[in-house]
């Protein structure tokens, strides 16, 4: 989705892609899911700030509770010989240098600092990804931009957490793999198992995974190297 002004912009979030995010970028926990080795409920309650904050929205704990259940259901053991079948009409791109930004704001001030930044757009190496939450913003952004542009236009908001010099891993995936159950659960899987560490994640109309810098080009061979065994199929054809 985008702003109308060139920004790539996200704001429906639901809660069962809050909790798919919110699980797949912590390892532990992701472990704990997948071996159904932990109480939906006691981890519902401990994510539900979390999950408010990425859909912008008050949920129940049940709804939680339901979102986990679904989402441990299609977490399934990846073979190596087999190829991930949701890759396979799959676009990825790398992007190093990575500011992952959360900046404390009001909803009312969205549109304020969209166009702080809007109005500097034609000067950004690229257009940066913004995510509004209840009560801040997540921006995701080239780490030049952000230092040498994008920080002094926020400076009247609180800038909470940067994390500079990470690699951003977009995945463009074909809109029928989108609306399919756990295909970001085999996605990081596969990550994980191949020892990439994730530092953060955003599922919905476009993938994207925060890593560290130095495991940015390695994920993407990896993904790179799936994606044409998906194409060839499970034989090699």
């Amino acid at each position: 989705m985008r702003t109308g002004l060139g920004i790539p912009f996200q704001n429906k979030i639901t809660v069962p892609s809050a909790v798919a995010s919110i699980v797949t970028k912590n390892q532990p926990i992701y472990e704990c899911v997948k071996q159904k080795l932990i109480n939906y409920h006691a981890l519902a309650a401990k994510i539900e700030t979390d999950v408010e904050d990425l859909t912008g929205r008050k949920t129940s704990i049940n709804t939680i509770v339901v979102a986990i259940k679904r989402f441990s259901d299609t977490i399934t053991d990846i073979k190596e010989d087999e190829p991930l079948d949701v890759l396979r009409d799959a676009r990825i791109t790398l992007a190093s240098r990575i500011a992952d930004v959360t900046i404390k704001a009001k909803k009312s001030e969205l549109l304020t600092i969209l166009k702080h930044i809007t109005e500097i757009e034609s000067k950004l190496n690229e257009p940066p990804h913004i995510f509004q939450l209840s009560n801040s913003i997540k921006l995701v952004a080239d780490a030049v931009d952000y230092e040498t542009l994008i920080r002094a236009r926020l400076s009247k908001w609180r800038i909470y957490k940067e994390e500079m010099g990470a690699s951003k891993l977009s995945l463009h995936l074909a809109s029928e793999v989108e609306k399919t159950p756990g295909f970001a659960s085999l996605i990081t899987q596969l990550l994980y198992r191949s020892g990439i560490n994730i530092l953060n994640t955003y599922i919905g109309e476009e993938t994207i995974l925060i890593l560290d810098q130095n495991d940015g080009p390695k994920a993407f061979e990896i993904l790179e190297r799936e994606i044409v065994r998906s194409k060839k199929g499970p034989f090699g054809q």
